[in-house]
């Protein structure tokens, strides 16, 4: 823009000011006044693009490389909103076509490998860019996102460590930086690092939302918010402070704050990138689906678009919309944040690892086991298993209605010790004094959870425990077992609805087939254990439970020998009181007890079609129909 009209000059001092709506409506008329102008153009292009409105940014590149065909600028920020838009065989083409100079367009390049599930390949041409341009802390920070999704979690420290030191605001890096050092094993110490250059810093409120980041990963969130409280008592209007403490406040179920929080977002930043799906998010909380769906659907897929569609998913399927619901599923689930090969290696990884637990798990390794006597002077714990979804949080909610009743929440217990015996095939060989030990670790590590447990029984609730079956009887021979079975196929399609983290055995979910898969391989293995091992267990079947409580929670009471209260029937006051609730289905038990899950799988029985022939034994065996 060589000669600025005023107009188109007081477009470019608001974009400065950060007012980018102000400036985008300056620019229109600037345009509308000079038709044509290549600067103005090309401007008003930038400024949609800086929106994240990418579909009213594209014309408007695509018109300035009309008039100025040899120019590169407007070919490559065409080719950054093509790949924005998911258009990526045509970003790569115009790339092709784009003789630009610079790095700009292997850097646009790698974003499009990254794009495609490719984070080697995206980690490879970042290299090549950090290492001709060291001062590059941008492609620095890709090069760690790559690292970490490709499965190098210390590798992606070091680079996000060196993007952010040569530019600390980044908080989408910031972020990443948190995760990767959780993934390498390193939160404590992290956590440990933000904490000093916070005390030597107590007027910078970014790195407190990194220390929230952090105790909410290493599953402390009420110090996440505390964090978060500091943070914005430093600045109130602190973008990211306001964001992350929005989410917090949803995950607990506090939807006058949540939409306080909405509200401060709005009054600070309304351009803000994640307002919209926070404020999609919110609609929903409040029934609005009409509106929330709307939100949702407007909101740029740039940001989170795992998120984005997860919620698109779920006001779709409430509204009765299978099909719309179940697109939303599947895009989703392939936004997990690692290589397509790297989680399916994974997932794969976790079956084989059942497998051999199949195989070793026999009625002559059980006659193996070393004698050994169990301490009277220990309590015994009662464990609450049963195949992610099939109701284990309504339960254990339910049961913290009990006062003699302590129920730990997906606590490392059992993990802390596995891993001190250094093999499972070491199960049989345990003698009485490495048993002894190995229950003073979990009761020490239970303590760090529940310090005031007293005389009440502590309630282990860990799904995923069916695999764990042979160390939990070689333990606590007498332990009692809660197992919360639901129809096989709402099961595995609910599974397949929810967003997890990334790891383990949770990564078999992104697939109807793989969740059915290893619903297969772990009732195969329950099964197998149950009929070579004296477990005392106890059947709660989830449609009973959402239809009629009461006799079911009696007859668990019984079973466990507590005293009957109709407090434990009062599944809201329980959930409200009890704050955070790390599941994903913290949401759901603060409503009245509801109907509408089961048999929900017959809406979407055309999708499940490749599932039901591995699901259909089961049905038949628990006794549901298909």
């Amino acid at each position: 823009m060589s000669s600025v009209p005023d107009l188109g000059q007081q477009a470019i001092d608001h974009a400065r000011r950060g007012d980018f709506a102000r400036a985008l409506s300056l620019a229109k008329k600037a345009l509308a006044q000079r038709t044509g102008d290549f600067g103005l153009t090309l401007f008003v292009g930038l400024l949609h693009s800086r929106r994240m409105e990418l579909d009213k940014a594209a014309p408007h590149f695509r018109a300035a490389m009309k008039i100025a065909p040899g120019d590169p600028i407007p070919k490559l920020e065409l080719a950054r909103v093509l790949i924005g838009l998911n258009q990526l065989g045509d970003a790569e083409t115009l790339l092709a076509e784009t003789n630009a100079p610079g790095l700009e367009p292997k850097r646009l390049s790698a974003l499009i490998a990254v794009r495609r599930g490719q984070p080697q390949q995206g980690e490879q041409v970042y290299r090549e860019i950090v290492t001709e341009d060291p001062r590059d802390f941008e492609s620095w920070g890709n090069l760690g996102v790559c690292m970490l999704a490709a499965g190098d979690p210390k590798g992606a420290v070091e680079a996000l460590t060196t993007s952010l030191r040569m530019r600390r605001d980044q908080q989408r890096f910031r972020e990443k930086w948190a995760e990767a050092e959780i993934a390498a094993g390193q939160g404590e110490q992290g956590l440990q690092l933000c904490k000093a250059y916070a005390a030597e810093h107590p007027r910078d409120p970014l790195c407190r939302v990194t220390i929230a980041r952090l105790n909410d990963l290493l599953g402390r969130p009420e110090e996440a918010l505390e964090s978060l409280k500091e943070a914005l008592s430093i600045d109130p209007a602190h973008a990211p402070g306001l964001v992350a403490m929005a989410k917090l406040y949803e995950r607990q179920n506090r939807i006058d704050e949540f939409a306080d929080t909405v509200a401060k977002l709005e009054a600070a930043d309304p351009d803000l990138v994640e307002l919209p799906l926070l404020q999609a998010r919110l609609a929903f909380r409040r029934g609005d689906l009409p509106k929330a769906l709307e939100l949702a659907r407007s909101s740029p897929e740039v940001s989170d678009p795992g998120s984005r569609a997860q919620l698109v998913g779920q006001i779709s399927d409430r509204m009765g919309d299978a099909e719309t619901a179940f697109e939303a599923f599947v895009e989703m689930n392939a936004d997990v944040g690692i290589a397509p090969d790297a989680a399916a290696a994974r997932a794969d990884a976790y079956r084989k690892l059942l497998a051999k637990r199949v195989k070793l798990a026999t009625r002559r390794w059980v006659r193996s086991w070393k004698r050994a006597s169990y301490r009277t002077d220990q309590p015994q714990p009662v464990f609450l298993v049963g195949f992610p979804r099939s109701g284990t949080t309504l339960l254990d909610t339910l049961l913290m209605g009990h006062p003699d009743i302590c129920v730990t929440e997906e606590k490392p217990m059992l993990d802390a010790v596995a891993r001190s015996i250094g093999g499972y095939e070491r199960i049989a060989d345990l003698d009485e004094a490495e048993l002894d030990t190995l229950r003073n670790l979990y009761f020490a590590q239970a303590a760090e959870y529940v310090p005031d447990l007293g005389n009440r029984i502590l309630v282990d609730k860990q799904p995923f425990a069916m695999v764990e079956a042979p160390l939990i009887h070689r333990l606590f021979p007498a332990a009692k077992f809660l197992f919360v079975l639901r129809h096989p196929c709402d099961v595995v399609l609910s599974c397949f609805m929810t967003r997890f983290e990334p790891n383990g055995g949770l990564l078999n979910f992104t697939t109807l087939e793989g969740t059915a898969n290893l619903y297969d391989q772990m009732f195969r293995f329950w099964g197998q254990c149950r009929s070579i091992m004296p477990m005392i267990v106890q059947r709660i079947r989830y449609e009973r439970l959402v239809e009629d409580a009461e006799p079911e929670m009696r007859a668990l009471a019984a079973f466990m020998g507590l005293e009957w209260t109709d407090a434990i029937l009062d599944n809201r006051s329980t959930a409200q009181e009890r704050g955070f609730i790390n599941t994903p289905s913290y949401a759901q038990v603060t409503e009245p007890l509801y109907d509408r899950s089961i048999g929900r799988w017959e809406k979407y029985r055309e999708q499940m079609k490749p599932a039901l022939p591995m699901l259909a034994p089961w049905v038949q065996r628990f006794g549901y129909e298909l």
